[in-house]
């Protein structure tokens, strides 16, 4: 039979689990099962854990014991409003925030109520009616009204400049980076509606997600090489977007005083005019090239497979390496560096396999293809009669695994520029955030100044989370959005009844929150607290 005992030694009192046997003559002998170390290792509230543990195991009731009712009343997930409220004070976002409370003398806590569309936006994004009746979901965030919730969406609308300028000025300061590269994109947002309005940025127009028939706005971004937000803005969705790419670059002047940097953009920003007010800009540029529209002597050169006798290589995102071959020439002031990768050249040619493929079937249905024949290798023969254009399909196979980058930058490396336009996938998987984990559409307000205040309430979201995983990949801990979305959802605790007292009790720990706590500067809350001493940890 097995007990506890506490034997006193020299060096102090020890626990130990006994088990008493017989021996083969039959005389009663213990052994030690288990020791436990010394009894002042522990404090008072862990021995008494240690013993209902202990009761609870052998069957036991400890309410009944202890004549004690434990209910819990309700359960809060602290895990959000922690880690990203510390984000949004880094930012400074609770100067700004106040200061709009005072200057316009709201009634309300627009602190408050801005966080809780954040935490909602990071955590599981709905609708801002979905986000009111949730708030009680979030310890930290005290009662808000539905209708405050859309006066924060007017008021980030009025002040998104200010707000993206302190985003970018604090970003710079909290890791201390020198800004010499800038990427530029553009993606489409597209809204649950097909009702144009005049003088409205909801238009129909060309849409990156494929959703023809749906109004849109045009969304523009500027990143740095680690997804810092540098500034983003807004135009009308009918808007094209090579005609976007002249305000960015304006506003690097005149918003933000940058005065020297590479700007590296997609083909769909190349013009004449957009290099030209780059370069009269005082910057540098390293931009996709169209390689289908250059003269017919540089096009000649460029799709000459015997004229690539360089190589670069990299890793892709399996992990893998790829073989980059490539040449160079001069045209109008710029290098222009053809690349070519068998990689890329059996994509374009699955590409237009995929085309030929739905060519056939198209050309089945005439009356489908009017404004699509082109698109699918198909031209026109007669009236209503279609046919393959072998020589379009011939022409497409000489452009298999070519791709073109201008620049005019000639200190770095080719294998520099290169490498910096790679970089332009981090753009995209920016985009990609803002789409699926962070849903920024389908958008349902209709109003302009609701439009902004969405889109300004998904760009602060962004900031607090890539600034979240940036500080922590610089103290050795590499996470993704998703991994961290997990454990926040799991770090929670329950508002329990006990003896006629109201007390938190906080969930099991997971193996990385305390330490995420620990590099976030933040601190862990203990097992059970009263429910007044939350403010001492979130």
């Amino acid at each position: 039979m097995a007990f506890l005992r506490v034997e006193n030694k020299k060096s102090g009192k020890y626990l130990r689990i006994i088990e008493s046997y017989r021996d083969n003559s039959g005389k009663t002998r213990q052994r030690i099962l288990y020791s436990l170390g010394k009894v002042e290792d522990y404090t008072p509230e862990q021995l008494r854990h240690i013993g209902s543990k202990l009761y609870e195991l052998g069957g036991g009731d400890l309410k009944q014991l202890l004549g004690i009712a434990t209910t819990e009343k309700a359960r809060y997930n602290y895990g959000y409003y922690q880690i990203f409220s510390k984000a949004f004070k880094n930012f400074s976002l609770d100067l700004i925030s106040k200061n709009i409370q005072q200057k316009h003398k709201l009634s309300f806590d627009f602190q408050n109520a801005l966080l809780l569309m954040l935490i909602e936006r990071l955590h599981d994004p709905c609708s801002k009616r979905s986000s009111y009746f949730n708030q009680s979901e979030y310890l930290g965030i005290a009662p808000v009204k539905l209708q405050h919730l859309y006066r924060v969406l007017d008021k980030l609308s009025d002040y998104n400049q200010l707000i993206q300028k302190q985003i970018y000025q604090t970003g710079r300061n909290l890791f201390n980076q020198k800004l010499d590269v800038v990427f530029y994109d553009v993606t489409t947002l597209y809204f649950d509606s097909e009702l144009e309005v005049e003088d409205s940025v909801r238009q129909k127009g060309f849409s990156k997600d494929g959703k023809i028939g749906k109004t849109q706005i045009l969304f523009c971004m500027l990143i740095d090489r680690n997804k810092q937000p540098i500034g983003y803005r807004i135009f009308k969705g009918d808007t094209f977007e090579g005609h976007t790419f002249v305000h960015a670059i304006e506003d690097l002047r005149k918003d933000y005083q940058i005065d020297k940097v590479i700007v590296v953009a997609d083909r769909g920003m190349l013009s004449t005019d957009n290099l030209k007010i780059v370069v009269d800009n005082g910057y540098e540029f390293i931009v996709g090239e169209r390689l289908r529209t250059l003269p017919k002597h540089v096009k000649s050169y460029l799709i000459d497979i015997n004229n690539y006798h360089k190589e670069w290589r990299y890793i892709d995102s399996l992990g893998k390496e790829v073989l980059v071959q490539f040449c160079t020439t001069k045209y109008k002031g710029r290098i222009i560096i053809g690349t070519y990768s068998q990689k890329r050249a059996r994509k374009d040619c699955y590409k237009r396999e995929e085309k030929l493929i739905t060519a056939q079937k198209l050309l089945t249905q005439p009356a489908l293809l009017a404004k699509k024949a082109s698109r699918y290798f198909l031209k026109k023969e007669e009236k209503e009669k279609y046919v393959l254009d072998v020589e379009k399909i011939k022409r497409d196979e000489q452009y298999d695994g070519f791709l073109a980058i201008a620049t005019n930058n000639e200190e770095l490396s080719i294998a520099e520029v290169l490498d910096q336009y790679k970089q332009l996938y981090r753009i995209e998987h920016t985009f990609r955030t803002f789409k699926s984990h962070l849903e920024t559409r389908p958008m349902f307000h209709w109003s302009n100044k609701r439009i902004e205040g969405h889109i300004c309430l998904c760009y602060i979201a962004f900031t607090l989370l890539n600034h979240t995983l940036l500080k922590l990949e610089s103290v050795g801990i590499k996470t993704t959005e998703n991994k961290l979305r997990k454990l926040l959802d799991k770090m929670q605790v329950s508002l329990i009844e006990h003896d006629a007292k109201e007390v938190l009790l906080r969930s099991a720990q997971q193996p990385d929150e305390q330490l995420i706590q620990q590099k976030l500067g933040l601190k862990p809350l203990p097992n059970i607290m009263p429910k007044e001493a939350k403010s001492q940890y979130i």
